[in-house]
């Protein structure tokens, strides 16, 4: 290999009007030395190397070469800070330029000394050479520098120097062998591997309960707190405006969607035709539950339907056809329970535009939409158990009495509960019985309620709390009385009100439709007067009219008669049942409080979405005439408003709207981003909302994997993504520890990593979304200490593989979903997309691949939920991760063999298996259903895991861990029957596996979080390095839970049972 030619002097990149904290001084480029040594101490990199560059400039104005050695120093201090700052092309065009004038240095010394008559003067090049050959070979190796001569050159000179001054010969040897390792990893381009980056579920997640949303819809073209970051369309440049791209993660019944949708339309219909031909608006519905989807896509075309059969208003409400298209939405969406001649009409509709019609076909009379084959088949599983549900529920769907009788959905007060048991037909014994129960769980309640005010007295008050007391009390109230105060208002109470809903606007619905909710839980069909549609007029004749009753005592008395007709002919909705719901197919009917007839007019009508409405549902802020607002209301009529409102505007905007639907994990999408752009689907969101995913998954996941397809900011749109934690609202005290349970960061901290900030005046865990942009970094280098980024990753690494332990069975919990692949997926996109330097990162992953025990500052979480403000210490701690380092190596070895740890080069590779990974199925046996009833804890629970241990070891079951008792009952009745918002704090497990881990490491067993579990089947499946699934295979495998950190009961299997299927 012949040696590359070193030029002489470095093509500066950075100008003499480089930006630096200090005035230049014009004292020489000593001068600039030393002040660029100040900076550099401070890790002041950007700034040091803007000292270096003048002085650089300095010596080449004079042109001395007396200054060469000064002029050398610098060259390699500035390589040093682009080393430092993750720029490793200029670390190495300046680590070249200082070796080639020393080289030219000890020539021209050499010539003189011979000049002068010494002929024993040799060529000796000083110990700043090798320093920089030794840099040079570091930045080559750890940039994207494809001449492999070229650093096996500079391995070979620092191999084989032999002058006492070389002190860097043993550690390019390690360096070659680490290239060895690199060149020998076959890059398997099949793309068969999928990161798990979050745990299994033993209950599997993607089937969830489902009926209804929680929070009021909202147009994503709108900002909620800053009006200047909000997007109008008449305000964006050609550009802009013809590739707006949403994203809606966990879309659930995408009322936001259609928010957003309804505000676009109404802003395109006041522009200029010269803007309208430019208008482009993609939406992105994603979610994992193909029910919710399949039931999502089912409400988009009846609506399209509906736009297109009638051309305003007063046609949708007076035609048969659109009006009885309405009627299936409404009982689709909100309906537990619905008419014969409803489903039947639901059954014709699923057959006409899905099941008896191939994809290519549906595309093609609704262009609008995009579906890939995998969604389409995935939504027609379900769509075909709607119409067949007899052949396709096992256990079959419960009766319309059972169905019905399940729910509360009216005031929710204990004695309004008997009167509807007695309205359903109980028997005088099986009354008296409930009534017995009725006054234990009255009790109870008491004594709950007592509890709560106990804990007002010390806990952390929530804003809600806090703005009911000022309200009250005044601006400027002291803890103390405010805290008085609450106790006062929760003691006077009666425990009746407690457990009422609150108060709703009812001007959208009528006072018969209560009523008929209240009695029978299922939504009435309008009366004659105002239903257009024959057939369902015929079947509901056995009900008087509604219209036509005179007080409240004929309209129970008609409703009661018309009971046994409704528990006879209807039909329980197969819509609101996903088919494959663990606690279904257990037969497990979920409770439901909720009131989807209040609800609806205040999530879905409130008074932005109106706005942009046609004919919008009349109220008295609108209009004058009371007896019009009230005889103009029926849900079922502004149901029929709403929806054609939303086929009016895909009517309108055809051509100018798309719409995928993508079923799966939302991971997916920025996975597979060159995909997408080959068929024509956007890689960047200008919007992202994410509903719930952050209470299954934490916010590391949504900053690793979703933030990075926020797309880059413009003119007139600053890109944001919107999250909440709605499931679990009131669980941590503050924003700083949500963020911190998952990413081991505060929310400040998060924005020197992830470069994302919150745009919101105030950060709240309480039941909100909190939105997030991209943040400018204008800081000094990353914000953050080389020390700090690597105590980071090392906390990070800790929190993943040793979450603290929870109670399984909790309504309330801090969700530890992440894995070493989402570890890994992190520092991948900190080093790809961040600039964070890849040798900071590397030499952590070094650190926790070699060291059985690592003594570090970064702190383990024994506590949940975790709590960011104890976290800042200095004090150093030991922690045996010896169980886990086996799959730490194995995740990277196969991340290297598909090219995806983004420029990080690990240097320990001697701890990396060498084979490349397979994937395998293990079929485990004896897991029990009453087993998986009892302890499996909640359905969206995300804790799975397996160990790898010596047979006939100590087993460490649940009764060693997690309690299998029911939730927290204070922590359950604070969030849904105390009228408050919650309350931080969660009851400690104490798990004998957790603390024998920690203690005696891999003499336990090794620990793997990566890993697919089907509960049907029984089958575990993950990846593996061929060669670390030989050295463990007569090891003996168990599922492990890591919440309460317990073994899950099977037969005994061992880790060479499992079959290679990839």
């Amino acid at each position: 290999v012949t040696a590359p030619r070193y030029p002489r002097h470095l093509n500066n990149r950075m100008s003499t009007s480089s930006v630096t904290d200090q005035a230049v001084a014009t004292t020489g480029a000593l001068q600039h030395k030393n002040d660029g040594n100040a900076h550099f101490e401070k890790c002041k990199f950007v700034n040091a190397a803007a000292c270096y560059t003048d002085g650089i400039v300095s010596i080449a104005a004079r042109g001395d070469s007396e200054d060469d050695n000064l002029h050398a120093v610098l060259l390699s201090n500035r390589s040093s800070c682009y080393y430092e700052m993750g720029d490793y092309e200029k670390s190495a065009d300046d680590a070249r330029a200082c070796a080639a004038l020393l080289m030219e240095t000890e020539g021209k010394k050499l010539g003189k000394a011979h000049e002068a008559g010494d002929t024993k003067a040799s060529y000796t090049l000083p110990p700043l050479y090798w320093k920089n050959m030794w840099r040079l070979a570091r930045a080559l190796h750890f940039g994207n520098n494809s001449n492999l001569g070229e650093i096996h050159f500079v391995l070979n000179s620092l191999e084989e120097e032999e002058e006492p001054n070389n002190a860097f010969s043993s550690k390019a040897s390690k360096m070659r062998i680490n290239l060895m390792y690199y060149q020998n990893t076959i890059i398997d381009d099949t793309n068969r591997f999928e990161p798990s980056p979050i745990r299994a579920s033993f209950q599997d997640p993607y089937h969830e309960y489902y009926n209804f949303g929680h929070d009021i819809s909202e147009s994503l073209l709108v900002h909620p707190e800053i009006e200047s970051q909000s997007i109008h369309l008449k305000d964006l440049s050609d550009e802009e405006l013809s590739s707006l791209a949403f994203l809606f993660g966990g879309v659930g019944d995408a009322r936001h969607v259609m928010a957003t949708l309804l505000d676009a339309h109404h802003q395109y219909l006041s522009l200029p035709f010269s803007q309208r031909e430019k208008f482009k608006l993609h939406f992105t519905l994603n979610d994992i539950s193909a029910q919710l989807l399949a039931k999502d896509l089912l409400v988009f075309v009846l609506s399209h339907e509906i736009g297109q059969l009638a051309d305003n208003v007063e046609t949708a409400l007076s035609e048969s056809e659109p009006f009885f298209l309405g009627i299936v939405i409404m009982y689709v969406t909100l309906g537990y329970a619905m008419p014969s001649a409803v489903y039947q009409k639901l059954v014709q509709c699923i057959k006409l535009y899905f099941t008896e019609s191939s994809r290519d076909e549906f595309l093609k009379k609704f262009p609008y939409l995009n579906l890939s084959t995998r969604t389409w088949l995935g939504l027609l599983t379900n769509m075909s158990a709607w119409i067949d549900p007899e052949g396709s529920y096992s256990p079959k769907l419960p009766s319309v009495e059972r169905k019905l009788s399940s729910l509360d959905p009216t005031d929710g007060t204990m004695d309004g509960a008997m009167e509807e048991l007695a309205m359903m037909g109980y028997s005088g014994n099986m009354m008296s019985g409930m009534q017995s129960k009725i006054d234990e769980a009255k009790e109870m309640k008491k004594q709950k309620r007592l509890m709560m005010v106990e804990a007002i007295k010390t806990m952390d008050l929530s804003p809600h709390m806090i703005s009911a007391a000022k309200a009250n009390l005044g601006e400027n109230a002291p803890e103390a009385e405010m805290r008085d105060y609450l106790v006062e208002m929760l003691s006077s109470v009666s425990d009746d009100v407690i457990s009422n809903p609150k108060a709703m606007s009812d001007i959208y619905v009528t006072s018969f439709e209560k009523l008929f909710y209240q009695m029978t839980h299922a939504l009435v069909p309008p009366g004659s007067s105002s239903n257009p549609v024959e057939v369902l007029k015929q079947e509901m004749a056995p009900l008087v009219d509604g219209g036509s009753i005179t007080n409240e005592t004929e309209a129970k008395e008609a409703i009661r008669r018309y009971k046994p007709a409704l528990l006879k002919t209807w039909v329980v909705n197969p819509v609101q049942v996903d088919p494959f719901y663990s606690s279904f197919m257990n037969d497990n009917l979920m409770p439901d409080k909720a009131n989807h007839l209040m609800d609806w007019p205040s999530m879905f009508l409130d008074e932005a979405t109106k706005s942009c409405m046609f004919s919008p549902p009349l109220s008295p802020e609108t209009c004058q005439d009371h007896d019009k607002v009230r005889t103009s209301n029926s849900l079922a009529k502004n149901v029929v408003r709403y929806f054609w409102n939303v086929g009016k505007a895909l009517k309108d905007l055809s051509g100018k709207v798309s719409m995928e639907i993508a079923l799966g994990s939302i991971v997916a999408l920025g996975a597979n981003c060159d995909e997408r752009q080959k068929d024509g689907l956007p890689s960047s969101y200008h919007r992202i909302s994410l509903s719930n995913i952050p209470d299954y998954t934490g916010m590391l996941s949504v900053f690793s994997t979703i933030a990075p397809l926020l797309a880059a900011k413009s003119s007139s749109i600053t890109p944001s993504l919107r999250s909440n934690c709605l499931l679990n609202t009131g669980l941590w005290a503050q924003y700083d520890d949500y963020i911190f349970s998952t990413s081991s960061l505060g929310y400040k901290e998060a924005e020197a990593i992830f470069h994302l900030r919150v745009s919101d005046k105030e950060a709240t865990v309480w039941n909100s979304f909190t939105t997030w942009e991209r943040a400018d970094n204008d800081d000094e280098g990353l914000g953050m200490t080389h020390e700090k980024l690597k105590r980071w990753i090392h906390s990070l690494y800790l929190n993943i593989i040793l979450p603290p332990d929870r109670d399984p069975n909790a309504q309330l919990r801090e969700e530890k979903a992440s894995t070493v692949d989402l570890f890994l997926l992190t520092l991948s996109v900190c080093v790809r997309e961040h600039g964070i330097p890849a040798h900071v990162v590397s030499s952590a992953l070094d650190e926790l691949l070699a060291k059985d025990t690592i003594v570090i500052k970064a702190t383990l979480s024994n506590d949940s939920p975790a709590s960011f403000a104890t976290q800042n210490n200095s004090v150093r701690k030991k922690y045996n991760i010896s169980a886990f380092q086996s799959e730490l190596a194995n995740q990277i070895a196969i991340f290297m063999q598909n090219d995806m740890l983004g420029g990080l080069k690990i240097l320990k590779t001697g701890c990396l298996p060498f084979e490349s990974a397979s994937r395998y199925e293990l079929k485990l046996k004896g897991i029990s259903q009453k087993w998986s009833a009892n302890h499996g804890g909640r359905a969206s629970s995300v804790a799975l895991g397996f160990m790898l241990k010596i047979p006939m070891g100590t087993r460490y079951d649940i009764s060693s861990g997690a309690s299998d008792g029911n939730a927290n009952p204070m922590m359950t009745f604070m969030m849904s029957g105390a009228g408050m918002d919650g309350m931080p704090g969660m009851k400690k497990q104490t798990s004998k596996l957790r603390k024998a881990l920690l203690e005696s490491g891999d003499t336990v067993g090794r620990v793997f979080s990566c890993m697919q579990w089907d509960l049907e089947s029984q089958v575990a499946s993950f990846w593996m390095c061929d060669d670390l699934f030989n050295k463990y295979k007569s090891y003996s495998f168990t599922l492990i839970r890591t919440d309460g950190w317990f073994q899950i009961p099977h037969e005994e299997v061992r880790l060479g049972d499992a079959k290679c299927t990839v």
